[in-house]
């Protein structure tokens, strides 16, 4: 039995602030101010007939108006009088609310939550029921009646007993209701409300080892790095060599970039060490920049918050973090890290997007001559990126705090003068390379390059390590190889031989490599090709010949060692003499005129033969019948 009201009048949560809404009222100190914004005919209707009551002279001219509104509204003088009532109490916004109960559903607390429940419960596990089956299910129970109250259903009905007696009883609400019911929670579920911002101060940055509180600069900065939406083409051959990685450091109090690394290498531990020191260091930036401001923020920070990525935890910012003394933290949630992110999506589309070749954030929707239009090289966008993060994004106004830039926030908030480190000290910011065998002349190789230095010339034939930037290989830093638990030394700076550039990354490197490789691969080889073949082939002639010969030389040395010195018995031609010798040997023969034998002495047996071993002496038979009947 399908029941359409289960609990007269009972509200459920959320449904009060929907009848608010409607009836634009606001609950302060238990007294409802109302306040209604309409122009309908309806309403101002409404509005006229009341008014001309409460404006009415006497008892008989109000009694009149009470009359003539109920006429034209076609409700009873009863219900006039109410309005009135209402409107003198609440407002004239009450003229406008209808019945109490829009927008509710007739159904008990628990019968909702008991719905909501059941439609959360068929959404898990890669189940996908819809209202209709949930219904059904609703139907299905209160067909088992009093099998309900079994242990079967005990835990399903432990907080629903209100739920378990009317399905019992039959009772349950109608598929319109179910309906209604799982909208409102999707629509509720799926409510974007948008976040106001984080207050000027007292904001805080929540981590796995508790909460953070932003009071002062240099205190916490978040690294974080992403692909950017560019293609980038190489400086000689203009051809396209990729989409570069960005790793950026932020002030968490000021909200500025306080330092970066730009690269083709996938972002990794040691993009974000060469990042980070970049960020410890003055920098200092030559004309070419055309730089209209000075980026003056250095130092170290108290706190390194990042995300959950492994090359956050690596070994090498360990190291880091221990030489420099700060703390390494891991974002609790993803929207922690809002303040770096925000960044990222202005540098591509404040920045990148006025430049050939920006490819936007979806593969999908990307332009089609993206390709066709790129234009950048690496280091023309590391000066565009430069003169962003100084002249604008750090002059802007801190968010909520008119006439306050960014980059004064910063200054006005040390605690500290930041140290200044030498760049010795921060080499442990650098990758190490693997250990090389310093040649003549005090030169190395590395990376397919000749690097040679004056400092190398008294370690020729030692091992020492090298560290370099990979933003720049064209020069290395050379150390000794560390030994007997003692630290390796600075030796002193190799750089390239044998190129004109002055800079040089290691994606570059590497890129050029593999196109000329490839161009190696293009390159018509066929003549060296086919000499090389010939004299294959030639080999294999010459091979095959002496096989032949070796062969032929064998067969013949076989046939003259393995010629048989057997005489037959009855050769079909045979003569007298021959024919003797076969009677000597087997007495047994008849003696014909045909088969005389006669006896053949070892002196008449050629010498050669004397030590062969004796063979089977074949016999010639001129009439094999006659044989076989004479010796049978």
């Amino acid at each position: 039995m399908s029941t359409r009201s289960l609990s007269q009048g009972a509200n459920l949560p959320g449904h009060e602030e929907v009848l608010a809404t409607e009836q634009g009222g606001e609950q302060v100190e238990g007294k409802s101010y109302l306040l209604f914004n309409d122009d309908s005919p309806e309403f101002q209707q409404k509005v006229d007939v009341i008014d001309a009551i409460v404006q009415a002279p006497d008892k008989n001219a109000r009694r009149e108006a009470i009359a003539e509104a109920a006429k034209a509204l076609g409700k009873s003088t009863r219900t006039i009088k109410r309005m009135i009532e209402r409107v003198q109490k609440d407002g004239v916004a009450t003229l406008a609310v209808g019945r109490q109960d829009k927008g509710q559903f007739r159904i008990s607390e628990q019968w909702f939550k008991f719905i909501v429940d059941t439609h959360k419960w068929g959404q898990t596990k890669g189940s996908r029921i819809n209202h209709n089956q949930i219904h059904v299910q609703l139907i299905s129970l209160a067909s088992k009646g009093e099998d309900l109250r079994s242990k079967k259903y005990v835990e399903k009905f432990k907080q629903y007993p209100e739920v378990l007696e009317d399905l019992i009883e039959g009772k349950f609400p109608s598929h319109v209701t179910v309906y209604k019911v799982i909208n409102f929670y999707i629509e509720q579920e799926n409510r974007i409300v948008r976040h106001p911002g984080s207050p000027r101060e007292g904001q805080i940055i929540q981590t796995t080892e508790g909460i953070l509180e932003i009071s002062h600069s240099n205190q916490i900065w978040q690294v974080d790095h992403t692909k950017l939406d560019i293609l980038l083409i190489d400086d000689e051959d203009k051809e396209i060599i990729g989409r570069p990685y960005i790793t950026l450091v932020m002030d968490s109090y000021s909200g500025c970039v306080v330092g970066f690394y730009l690269g083709y290498e996938s972002a990794g531990s040691h993009e974000v060490a060469l990042a980070f020191r970049h960020s410890i260091l003055p920098k200092h930036y030559e004309p070419e920049y055309e730089l209209q401001e000075k980026w003056d923020i250095f130092g170290v920070p108290e706190y390194l918050v990042t995300d959950r990525a492994k090359e956050f935890k690596s070994a090498h910012l360990k190291q880091i973090s221990l030489q420099l003394g700060f703390q390494r933290r891991l974002r609790a949630f993803p929207s922690a890290g809002g303040l770096i992110e925000t960044i990222f999506d202005k540098i591509n589309k404040e920045v990148l997007s006025f430049f050939g070749g920006y490819t936007g954030s979806s593969v999908e929707e990307r332009p089609k001559n993206a390709e066709k239009t790129a234009c950048l090289t690496l280091d023309q966008l590391e000066k565009i990126l430069v003169r962003y993060f100084v002249d604008h994004y750090n002059q802007h106004d801190y968010p909520k705090v008119k006439q306050l830039k960014r980059i004064e926030r910063w200054k006005s908030m040390l605690l500290v003068e930041p140290e200044v480190f030498d760049e010795r000290e921060l080499d442990i910011c650098l990758m190490k390379a693997t250990y090389r065998n310093v040649e003549k002349y005090g030169s190395v190789n590395f990376g397919g390059l000749v690097y040679q230095g004056d400092s190398l010339v008294g370690y020729e034939g030692q091992k020492i390590s090298l560290r370099y930037d990979q933003r720049n290989i064209l020069t290395l830093l050379a150390y000794t190889r560390p030994s007997n638990a003692q630290p390796g030394e600075f030796i002193g700076v190799v750089k390239a031989r044998d190129l004109e550039k002055e800079r040089l990354s290691l994606g570059e490197l590497n890129w050029i490599k593999k196109k000329l490789r490839e161009k190696a691969k293009e390159v018509d080889n066929s003549s060296i090709l086919n000499e090389r073949l010939k004299i294959v082939e030639e080999v294999e002639e010459g091979r095959k010949s002496r096989r032949k010969r070796q062969r032929k030389a064998q067969e013949k040395h076989a046939h003259e060692s393995n010629k048989s010195k057997v005489l037959e018995m009855f050769p079909e031609n045979a003569t007298l003499e021959e024919t003797a010798i076969t009677q000597e040997n087997f007495p047994s023969a008849p003696t014909t005129s045909q088969n005389v034998v006669k006896s053949i002495n070892k002196q008449d047996i050629p010498e050669a033969n004397r030590t062969a071993k004796t063979r089977r002496p074949r016999v010639g038979v001129q009439d094999w019948n006659q044989f076989v009947k004479d010796n049978w």
